[in-house]
Formats: structure tokens, C-alpha cells, sequence
């Protein structure tokens, strides 16, 4: 099959366009032929070599949706020519993780799409009845290809944060892929909704978005105002996506008793913490990944039914993937940028 190939970890022009075997389905797997694929802050850090698993010659892209071409003889659940929308990894369905519905971090599966296995950048993939949800014909796979990562993200670390009508939560990186559809779905959830972006002219998409309020802190020290348009209390929850450069003014910005979501880091490495603030605040850490299968069926649901819209900030052609790297490097879009293949 045809791939966007990275052959030696470091800057967008790594990539090369060549052939590379197919992917084979075992008996309780799926062919699916990617349509489009997502490219978010994770593939530019495992194209830079940050993720241990991460083996050269790759094929990089987790966020996925096709049809899929041919089945395993025990897969019951799908058929050739359906549509269908694909957590991160594929999971072993087995360990005491997958029995509990956090098959999002299974470490006993075949693994994470772009490290372990095969990923989105090139022609096919292989899937699962474990990370496989089917996609309706009113989302087109350009969407679908989102949902997963740049929207069950958000969903994931909202729900893991258990907030109430009514709480508020503090947004880093608001602007971003993940961001901005973390303050539609909170907005959704009738949570306070605060985004902060580094740069002015986000604001408009930010009011758009469903933002009850907008801080612009190009410094990332922004609890002050925090508390300012809190009175003094602070939030109830920060769903922490920019990581390392805003980590320290989000601690400052929850209140006594609440929680930072760890979804993001963008620029790996270790933060400072002072562990007095938490203990004596009782903040809780919680870190928080991707999607699970039934967060995807869930945000499928919310976007075929029109109350999620997806921020698709441009569509690129897989082929011209090093393009989509550097735009995703200027952080001047809002949205998510998303790979084509051709011939779909």
C-alpha cells in the first residue's frame, strides 16, 4: 500500500511517500481503507522521537475513519463496505483494564496506532470489534476521522472530572484541536465555561464555541484573572491540554477542593509542583487519556444528531503531509487539521 513514511525522527520534511506492505487481519480483526486521518499535537511529538515505542521505518496517524474491506472470520459485528470511526489503539479486550471499560489504556493489545502498529497515514489499516464504532451516513469520514481523538478527548477528561450543572472549568489551549471542542461539549454539559488561548484573534471563534469567558495570556500566567472572573474562588476543574507552559498558573487557578485534568503536554519533560499546595488545597491530579469504545459511541451520537460541530480547520492531502505538519507547528489555526487520501 501507498504510506506518508517517516524514516528518521525530527523536522516535517521527514517524511517520504513509498510503498509498504499491507496490513493482514487475524481471524478477529478488520481491513479498513483509511479515508481521512486527523493530525494533532501527538503525531508532531512522535515525529520528533519523544515516545519510546515508537519504531523507525513508521507509518504515523491515530486518529481514523474508512470503510472497511474485508473481515476475520470471527468478527461478527461489522461487514465490508461499512463506515466506521477508530479509537487510538486496539486493545486485547481480555486484562482487567478492558473488562472495566478502560480499554483506552490496555497495554496487552496490539497497541497504539503510529507506534506499535500500522497508523492512519497510510492506504489500510487493521482494527477491531474492540476499537471500532460504526459511523451513519450523515457524518462524512473527513468528520468521523475527529471524533476519537480531537473530540473524545475532551469528553473523556470532562467525564473523568465529575462535574456538575453548573461547576466551572478552566480550558487551556482552548484554541487548539482538542481544545475547542472540549468548550463545546462543556458548554453542552451547562458547565462555566472558561477558555484561555495565547492569542487575540481566537477570541471570535472562542464566543462561538460556547465560551462564557476568554482569557488571552500569550504568557500563560493567567490565575489572576482566573480568580478575577471567579470572585476569589477559583474552578472547580481545569482540563489541562497545553501542559508544561500553563501547568503552573492552572494549579493556581483551581479552587480548594477541585481538580486539574492532565489530557496534554506539548512540550514533554517534567513541571514544577510544590506539593504543599495540593495537600493543603486537596487538589486532585488525575490524568486523563483517549477515548474509550463507548466515549467514541457517544460523541457519535452527540454529532450525528447536530449537537456537537466539528472544527475542521483544513483538509490537506496525505501526500502533502509535511505541509499539514508545519501548519499544525504554526499553531495559527483553530481546529483540527485533517489528511485526505486521494482517492477516496
Amino acid at each position: 500500500m501507498r504510506a506518508a513514511i517517516l524514516e528518521h525522527f525530527g523536522g516535517p520534511d521527514n517524511f517520504i511517500v513509498g510503498e509498504v506492505p499491507r496490513p493482514v487481519p487475524g481471524v478477529d480483526q478488520i481491513l479498513v481503507k483509511v479515508a481521512a486521518c486527523g493530525v494533532c499535537g501527538h503525531d508532531l511529538l512522535n515525529r520528533a522521537g519523544h515516545f519510546p515505542h515508537s519504531r523507525l521505518p513508521l507509518v504515523p496517524g491515530h486518529e481514523i475513519a474508512g470503510t472497511v474491506v474485508d473481515t476475520g472470520l470471527s468478527v461478527k459485528r461489522f461487514k465490508a463496505g461499512d463506515r466506521v470511526a477508530l479509537i487510538q489503539r486496539i486493545p486485547c479486550g481480555l486484562c482487567a483494564l478492558c473488562r472495566s471499560g478502560r480499554e483506552n489504556i490496555c497495554v496487552s493489545g496490539p497497541g497504539f496506532y503510529g507506534e506499535e502498529i500500522s497508523g492512519g497515514y497510510g492506504d489500510y489499516v487493521i482494527a477491531s470489534e474492540r476499537n471500532a464504532v460504526g459511523v451513519p451516513d450523515n457524518i462524512p469520514l473527513k468528520i468521523a476521522a475527529v471524533l476519537s481523538c480531537a473530540i473524545g478527548t475532551g469528553f473523556h477528561a470532562l467525564r473523568r472530572a465529575m462535574l456538575g450543572l453548573g461547576d466551572s472549568v478552566l480550558i487551556t489551549g482552548a484554541s487548539g484541536g482538542v481544545g475547542i471542542h472540549t468548550v463545546k461539549l462543556a458548554k453542552l454539559m451547562g458547565l462555566k465555561t472558561i477558555a484561555v488561548t495565547s492569542a487575540e484573534d481566537k477570541r471570535e471563534k472562542l464566543v462561538a464555541a460556547g465560551a462564557d469567558e476568554i482569557v488571552i495570556s500569550p504568557g500563560y500566567q493567567f490565575h489572576k484573572q482566573i480568580r478575577e472572573v471567579t470572585g476569589g474562588d477559583g474552578v472547580d476543574a481545569v482540563i489541562e491540554i497545553t501542559g508544561s507552559p500553563t501547568f503552573a498558573s492552572s494549579i493556581r487557578s483551581v479552587k480548594a477542593g477541585g481538580r486539574v485534568m492532565l489530557v496534554g503536554n506539548v512540550e514533554p519533560g517534567n513541571v514544577p509542583l510544590n506539593p504543599a499546595m495540593a495537600i493543603l488545597k486537596e487538589i486532585s491530579l488525575i490524568g486523563s487519556g483517549h477515548a474509550t469504545l463507548a466515549d467514541l459511541q457517544k460523541v457519535v451520537e452527540l454529532v450525528a444528531t447536530n449537537q456537537i460541530q466539528p472544527e475542521i480547520a483544513a483538509t490537506i492531502p496525505r501526500d502533502k503531509v509535511s505541509d499539514a505538519h508545519r501548519l499544525m507547528e504554526e499553531r495559527k489555526t483553530s481546529g483540527r487539521v485533517v489528511l485526505i487520501h486521494e482517492d477516496t
